[in-house]
């Protein structure tokens, strides 16, 4: 990925919009399984994790 330089109005609108369509999907995820709000933490953990491995992965 290109590693450009964002100004802060712009890293903030992105993260507003990744918080919404991620908490659009957990919530589409829950309707459709039923399951609860520590199967979604344990996803966006998960989640999480693959990008700071990835992340490392980069920096070698």
């Amino acid at each position: 990925m290109n590693k450009e330089e964002y100004t802060e109005e712009q890293l903030s609108e992105m993260r507003e919009d990744a918080f919404v369509n991620i908490k659009e999907a957990c919530m589409r995820l829950q309707e459709r399984s039923k399951c609860g709000n520590n199967v979604v933490i344990n996803m966006l953990n998960e989640v999480s994790q693959f990008y700071v491995t990835q992340d490392e992965k980069n920096k070698i």
